[in-house]
């Protein structure tokens, strides 16, 4: 028979309101944050003249939340966020409770094969950069763990190859520790900055 006991600490927990108000309290200066980094990562195209279509900048960013993702809550942005059933152009910040922020640059279909040669020659400048690669199937994990990502500089430039072209998917992404949390939209925009620029591999980082 199944046991509907409370522990002791989890009897502590749901008898107090304060856990709660601080959780909710922190998610949302979590928001106004992606919002504040949404403005930053706008305004650092409007400066760069990198070779976007204009369809990947159409839609504006999305900031969305939840409570489960693997059970903790979350906070992402979407900017930009270009997805169409032919191809991904979408740079996604997340924030996971208990673990940290990510940046992720997330490119598919026609888009991806647009920069196939730019990201065959971008492994030196992202291996410099500390970047991870995403190497699993399902491209809608999120997360680091799991052996979901593997660092850029512990493959041979023939295995970063091989990653670019298995899929008709690749996923670039960089964690940041919460600890740094005054850092992080600096952080994020200079990360989104380098990513752009090894794509538009005519320029230096």
């Amino acid at each position: 028979m199944e046991n509907f006991d409370l522990t002791p600490e989890e009897a502590t927990l749901v008898g107090s309101a304060h856990f709660i108000q601080l959780k909710n309290s922190a998610i949302d200066k979590v928001m106004g944050l992606m919002g504040n980094l949404e403005r930053a990562l706008a305004a650092y195209d409007r400066d760069t003249d990198f070779p976007f279509q204009p369809e990947w900048l159409l839609q504006g960013g999305k900031i969305s939340k939840g409570e489960q993702y693997k059970g903790l809550p979350w906070v992402m942005l979407d900017y930009p966020r270009f997805f169409h059933k032919t191809g991904i152009f979408a740079f996604r910040t997340m924030f996971w409770w208990g673990h940290y922020f990510s940046a992720t640059l997330h490119l598919a279909g026609n888009v991806k094969a647009h920069f196939s040669t730019a990201l065959r020659e971008a492994y030196l400048k992202l291996a410099e950069a500390g970047f991870q690669v995403y190497v699993q199937e399902n491209p809608w994990e999120h997360d680091f763990e799991n052996g979901n990502y593997c660092f850029i500089d512990t493959l041979s430039l023939d295995e970063w190859k091989t990653l670019v072209s298995r899929h008709d998917f690749i996923k670039l992404a960089k964690p940041f520790v919460l600890d740094h949390w005054g850092e992080i939209i600096t952080d994020v925009v200079k990360a989104y900055a380098t990513l752009l620029n090894v794509l538009d591999n005519q320029r230096g980082i």
